[in-house]
C-alpha cells in the first residue's frame, strides 16, 4: 500500500467529508491511523457514528484506490497529498483544506505569490481585454494568475498569463481527463507546461454544476487576493467573492460601463469597499506580498499596464482567419462573426488577441479596422 492510499481511502469512507476528515487527521495524527485505530477511538471522535466507524475498519478496496492512481499515471498527472512539501502554502491556510489534489502539471514556491481573476462566462469585449492585460501584466511581474479555465474572463486570465510565459494554475470542477469546455482544448494542453491543471474530482468526473461551488472555494484559497471583472449579483464568482472574504483574502474589482449588466457585480463590490483596479499597481499595492515578485518584467507600472492601454505584444500571433476580414473600412462585431462563421466568443477571443499585437483596432459601436 503506497502512502497516498489511506488519503483516498478516508475520503471514500460515507459521510466523511471535509469537516469529518479534517477532526479524524487532528485526532490520529495522519489518514494511516485513522484506518488503524480501534472502533472505541473513533466514535470519540465528534461526528463519527458507529456506522462510520464500522465503514472504517471494514474499508477493503484498496485494489481499486491503486487502480485510480494507475489511471491517475497514465494521463501524466499525480496526486499531491497535504503532508507534501509541494501542497501550495496558500490553501493550507483556509478552513478545513482539501486532505489531497489532483494535479497535471507542476505546483512551484512562486505560487505562493498568486492572484485569482474571476469574473462571467459571458464576458463583452471589454471584459475579455480587461482581464487578458491584467494577467499579463501579473505574469510579467512573476506573479502566478488563478482561474478556473472556464468561458470568458477565465479563459482570458490564463490566456494573458501565457502570452507573458507566466504560471497560471486552473481550477477544474471536473476530473483532469475531462476537458471542459471543450473549446478550450488548447489551453488544457498549454497550462501544464507553464503551472498546472487542478482538481479535487477524480478522474471521469464530469462538469456537474454542484462541483463549481467546491472549485471555486480553491481558486480563492490559492490566491491572496481575488479581482473580479464583469460578472452579475448572484453568480459563480458570488460565490468566489464569498469564500474569499471568509478565507480572509483581499477582493478587487474592475470597473465597467455603467450601463452593461455584467458592470453591476463589479460596481457593488466597490460600493462595498472593494480596491477599484485600473491597472496592475492597483493589485500590488492592495497586496503588499506581491512587491516580493520578480518576474522578467518587474519594474513600476508603465501605462502599458492599464486595462485601457495595450501592453504591446509579447508573442508572435499565428496566421488568423479574421484578418482577411479587416481593412481600412470599420467592421462590425456581427459582420464579422457571420463572415467567419465562428462562435461570437471565439471571434472576441481572437480580436483580443489581434489587438494586443497591434494588427487590429477597436473603434466605437464594436466596429474593428486593421492596425497601423
Amino acid at each position: 500500500m503506497t502512502d497516498k492510499l489511506p488519503w483516498l481511502g478516508l475520503r471514500s469512507i460515507p459521510g466523511v467529508g471535509l469537516v469529518l476528515a479534517q477532526r479524524l487527521l487532528s485526532r490520529f495524527g495522519g489518514p494511516a491511523a485513522v484506518f488503524q485505530a480501534s472502533f472505541r477511538d473513533l466514535v470519540t471522535v465528534k461526528g463519527i457514528t458507529p456506522a462510520m466507524a464500522q465503514a472504517i475498519l471494514g474499508f477493503r478496496d484498496w485494489d481499486q484506490l491503486e487502480a485510480q492512481l494507475a489511471r491517475l499515471a497514465a494521463q501524466g498527472a499525480e496526486m499531491i497529498t497535504r503532508d507534501d512539501l509541494r501542497f501550495p502554502t496558500l490553501l493550507k491556510e483556509i478552513p478545513y483544506p482539501p486532505p489531497f489534489l489532483f494535479v497535471k502539471g507542476t505546483l512551484a514556491p512562486e505560487d505562493d505569490l498568486a492572484v485569482a481573476m474571476v469574473g462571467t462566462r459571458g464576458a463583452s469585449y471589454y471584459g475579455l481585454k480587461a482581464g487578458r492585460r491584467l494577467a499579463g501584466a501579473l505574469a510579467g511581474r512573476g506573479i502566478t494568475v488563478v482561474s478556473g479555465l472556464a468561458r470568458g474572463i477565465d479563459t482570458a486570465a490564463h490566456q494573458g498569463a501565457l502570452e507573458m510565459s507566466g504560471r497560471t494554475l486552473a481550477v477544474l470542477g471536473c476530473g483532469l481527463d475531462v476537458v471542459y469546455p471543450p473549446e478550450n482544448h488548447q489551453l488544457y494542453q498549454e497550462i501544464p507546461e507553464h503551472g498546472a491543471l487542478v482538481t479535487e474530482f477524480p478522474l471521469s468526473t464530469s462538469p456537474e454544476a454542484r462541483n463549481f461551488p467546491i472549485r471555486n472555494r480553491l481558486i480563492s484559497g490559492l490566491a491572496l487576493g481575488v479581482v473580479v471583472i464583469e460578472a452579475g449579483l448572484k453568480s459563480g464568482t458570488a460565490i468566489t467573492v464569498r469564500y474569499a472574504l471568509d478565507q480572509g483574502r483581499e477582493v478587487l474589482a474592475v470597473p465597467g460601463p455603467i450601463d452593461s449588466p455584467t458592470s453591476v457585480g463589479p460596481h457593488r463590490l466597490i460600493q462595498e469597499g472593494a480596491k477599484l483596479v485600473q491597472d496592475v499597481e492597483d493589485i500590488v499595492s492592495e497586496l503588499p506580498r506581491l512587491k516580493k515578485a520578480r518576474g522578467p518584467l518587474f519594474a513600476p507600472a508603465s501605462p502599458g499596464d492599464r486595462v485601457a492601454e495595450a501592453p504591446g505584444p509579447a508573442r508572435q500571433v499565428p496566421e488568423d482567419p479574421l484578418l482577411p476580414l479587416l481593412g481600412s473600412e470599420p467592421v462590425q462585431l456581427e459582420e464579422l462573426v457571420q463572415a467567419a462563421g465562428l462562435p461570437v466568443q471565439d471571434v472576441l477571443s481572437r480580436l483580443t488577441l489581434l489587438e494586443l499585437q497591434g494588427l487590429v483596432q477597436e473603434l466605437p459601436g464594436k466596429c474593428f479596422v486593421l492596425g497601423n
